[in-house]
């Protein structure tokens, strides 16, 4: 399934493709979503709020972002985002895997930093705000990032990966704070919501029982309501019919699928249910919704 706006939770393929894992995203709310749900993936994002506000929850902590503000999410941080009242938001997101800076090299650039980095070494800021020192050094770098991809001129990729490297020589000299304790193993609960984020993954097109996803991570079922909500913010049932419409809003606009097909491929087979939870998200039905969305491009 192509999708050009964000991914949908762990992603198991590379962004961008096998020759440049690197692409960059323009996200708007709410014309394409309000809430994204929480998901991980292997690579790094830098993003740049272009204007309005949003709320942002990263390693089950909430951040409120601004017009101006970049944010840093590392790899395999979960992640999710929501719309801030009403407000108006577009955001550009640089999504690429380290790999392409680190590769299988042993120089003293992997070795010393970017290794070091992706086991936790470094304390770094989520948010890094305008009124930070050093703040617009890092803004004209990702502003050169986003544009060169944007524009593809020649030798683009060249100067994308140079930039990379410049943003890290920005983030280590003035942002990044080496930790003197060993990188901490990720905890049973964010453990437990990867685990539980891969099943919704790996099953949303099909039933899935709560029975089903307190096995899972080995919780009663009682407990699981309980532990879900407290750490995703919603129910359950809430969250896996909000992973659905995503994928639904997608299919709606990247392909040519009849409402009813869509529905089916989501794991909805009652077309009144589908509309029912569509129209409650997105205050219309799905028809208008393609309509709407279409005629804004």
């Amino acid at each position: 399934m192509q999708q050009d706006e964000l991914q949908f939770f762990k992603e198991t393929g590379q962004k961008g493709d096998f020759m440049l894992p690197y692409t960059v995203c323009k996200t708007v709310m709410p014309d394409f979503y309000t809430t994204y749900p929480m998901h991980w993936h292997n690579e790094m994002e830098v993003v740049y709020v272009e204007k309005g506000e949003y709320d942002v929850y990263i390693d089950l902590e909430k951040y409120h972002v601004r017009q101006g503000d970049i944010l840093i999410v590392d790899p395999y941080l979960l992640h999710s985002f929501r719309q801030y009242n009403d407000v108006r938001t577009i955001f550009r997101t640089i999504i690429f895997n380290m790999n392409m800076l680190t590769g299988n090299n042993t120089d003293a650039c992997a070795i010393k930093y970017l290794t070091p980095f992706l086991d936790g070494v470094y304390i770094n800021p989520i948010v890094i705000s305008p009124d930070l020192p050093h703040y617009e050094e890092l803004k004209e770098c990702l502003m050169k990032l986003i544009d060169e991809f944007d524009k593809k001129n020649k030798f683009f990729e060249i100067k994308i990966k140079s930039e990379l490297f410049q943003m890290f020589y920005i983030l280590f000299n003035y942002f990044f704070i080496p930790d003197m304790h060993e990188a901490n193993i990720k905890d049973n609960t964010t453990r437990n919501i990867k685990t539980i984020l891969d099943y919704i993954e790996m099953n949303y097109m099909k039933t899935i029982t709560i029975d089903e996803l307190a096995e899972s991570v080995n919780l009663s079922k009682h407990y699981f309501m309980r532990f879900f909500k407290k750490y995703m913010g919603m129910t359950c049932i809430e969250y896996i019919n909000d992973y659905r419409l995503n994928v639904a809003t997608n299919l709606l606009l990247t392909t040519g699928m009849q409402i009813t097909e869509v529905a089916a491929h989501i794991g909805i087979t009652n077309l009144s249910y589908f509309n029912r939870i569509f129209k409650k998200k997105y205050n219309m039905t799905p028809k208008e919704y393609r309509y709407n969305v279409d005629n804004r491009r």
